[in-house]
């Protein structure tokens, strides 16, 4: 019994009557035993705190919601896509030679159709790119190839975002 006697002595000494400890005008320090209760209870962490936990987690989902809404879609570039075959034509070339060639545009897909597509404009720009030319400035594969390729960007000016590519499918000089 002398412990537990003793162990309510040591707790009813350590209290103090009301006013005990403070100066004359009835204020003072805290009394010592508050201080050594706080140090006893156990601090939280910040980061185990359901408060935190939450912040993290809202703050989380609203910067993958922000991501996902305003994340850059990828550019696709174009692909070919139908082709229209124009007719053959034939045209006066220098010197009393001909040259009979004929075209086929590839439309860019998912911009334009083949119903669509008027060739009028397309035809008059080959007989303007070919025509009145020499035997000898077409006999080349490269000189072919660089009036093709300026063919090529004429029908692109003249129809933006409908054309992919163009193909000479017969070219035959006499």
């Amino acid at each position: 019994m002398t412990a537990t006697a003793n162990r309510e002595n040591r707790t009813l000494g350590s209290q103090r009557p009301a006013g005990a400890g403070r100066g004359a005008a009835g204020t003072g320090s805290k009394p010592s035993a508050e201080p050594e209760e706080k140090a006893k209870a156990p601090k939280k962490s910040l980061f185990k705190s359901k408060k935190f936990i939450i912040a993290v987690a809202a703050v989380l989902a609203v910067g993958g919601g922000a991501y996902t809404f305003l994340k850059p879609t990828p550019v696709v570039p174009p692909s070919g896509g139908e082709v229209v075959t124009m007719d053959a034509t034939t045209l006066n070339l220098t010197g009393g030679h001909y040259l009979k060639i004929a075209v086929a545009i590839q439309l860019v897909k998912g911009k334009a159709t083949s119903d669509a597509f008027s060739t009028s404009h397309a035809a008059e720009l080959v007989i303007d790119e070919f025509s009145n030319r020499t035997v000898a400035s077409l006999s080349t594969n490269k000189a072919r190839k660089a009036l093709t390729d300026q063919l090529l960007n004429k029908i692109k000016d003249a129809y933006p975002g409908e054309v992919f590519d163009v193909f000479v499918t017969q070219f035959v000089t006499q």
